[in-house]
């Protein structure tokens, strides 16, 4: 070991480095792992706990969002296989198109690709919004798993953008219901009056890690469109599943 190095720190920093890889692990599965006795690796646990950088659930340990860096090790792949559809998919339509994955209780862009519409939606990489309030955030709630599903909705504070955003918790669930039986969710003005957007799921294992989306003005995309669109959407989604 360097003369310079901190044992302890580099001890805590590979437990966080384990628990980023395999999303939750055990007391006994992280000793076992670094070959660490059972005070030490509790300690660790509990000093990262108390700084709030993991947290534990049943007997299990996992990082939370403090953790930078924290991501999807599908996102990389994702960003790169998902360019093609999404241009054909927006040239086919005309309208902007783009993927969001989930962060913490927030939705953010990683990736857009224009409408061609002079009158289109606007959004860029690296925006962010809380999940109740667009399509791409209710499809990948609606398609997680319910133990992340409900420990996402706890977290989220339901703040109410236009009088058609979902605030009432249990409102949400049953949303996120039907989304889940039709395979899409719709933005029909929740963000923005004047503003829809359709939403489909990337899914990996039958679980989202990301979602893919179509936005434009409500006068142009209307209500009896969404049926069509989100065929189109879904295919355009399963397609990147597919790939992943």
């Amino acid at each position: 070991m360097s003369q310079y190095e901190v044992a302890t720190l580099k001890k805590g920093l590979m437990i966080l480095d384990a628990l980023l890889i395999e999303e939750s692990m055990t007391l006994s599965e992280l000793m076992r792992k670094f070959s660490l006795n059972k005070s030490t690796t509790f300690r660790l646990l509990y000093t990262l706990e108390l700084m709030g950088y993991v947290e534990k659930e049943d007997q299990s340990y996992s990082v939370t969002d403090k953790v930078a860096g924290r991501a999807n090790p599908y996102n990389a792949k994702l960003s790169w296989l998902s360019v093609s559809p999404l241009y054909q998919l927006s040239s086919e339509i005309g309208e902007t198109v783009y993927i969001g994955i989930l962060d913490g209780t927030d939705i953010v862009t990683t990736q857009v690709v224009d409408g061609t519409h002079s009158v289109r939606s606007h959004t860029q990489v690296g925006e962010r919004s809380p999940a109740h309030l667009s399509a791409l955030g209710k499809v990948i709630l609606a398609f997680l798993g319910e133990q992340g599903r409900g420990k996402v909705i706890n977290q989220l504070k339901l703040t109410q953008k236009t009088e058609n955003t979902f605030v009432d918790p249990h409102l949400l669930k049953e949303h996120l219901k039907v989304i889940r039986e039709q395979g899409y969710a719709v933005d029909d003005e929740e963000t923005e009056i004047g503003l829809r957007c359709i939403a489909a799921p990337i899914l990996l294992k039958d679980e989202s890690i990301a979602a893919v989306a179509l936005s434009g003005p409500a006068v142009r995309l209307k209500k009896n469109m969404d049926r069509s669109l989100s065929k189109r959407l879904i295919q355009c989604s399963e397609g990147i599943s597919k790939m992943l």
